[in-house]
C-alpha cells in the first residue's frame, strides 16, 4: 500500500510504483473516474498516440468535386 498527501493546492504525488505500472512520464495527463464509491486513475490517451491506428478509406476513383456535391446534397449538418 502506498500513501500520498494532498497539498494545500489539492495536488497529490503518484507513487513511483504506480507511475511505472501506468507508464506515466512527466507532463502526461491522467484520468480520474468514480466507480462504485472508488476512484480509478488511468493514463489519458493522447490523440497523437492514435496516429496510424485507422486505415484511410480508398477514394474508389470518384471525382472529388462530385463527391463534395453529393455530400452537400445528401447530408445535413447537425
Amino acid at each position: 500500500m502506498n500513501l500520498s498527501t494532498v497539498t494545500q493546492k489539492g495536488q497529490i504525488t503518484v507513487p513511483v510504483d504506480f507511475r511505472k505500472i501506468l507508464g506515466l512520464k512527466p507532463y502526461d495527463r491522467v484520468l480520474f473516474e468514480k466507480k462504485n464509491n472508488k476512484v480509478l486513475l488511468s493514463k489519458a490517451v493522447d490523440i497523437m498516440d492514435l496516429s496510424g491506428s485507422l486505415k484511410p478509406r480508398k477514394n474508389k476513383g470518384m471525382d472529388p468535386v462530385k463527391t463534395r456535391e453529393y455530400m452537400e446534397k445528401h447530408y445535413q449538418r447537425a
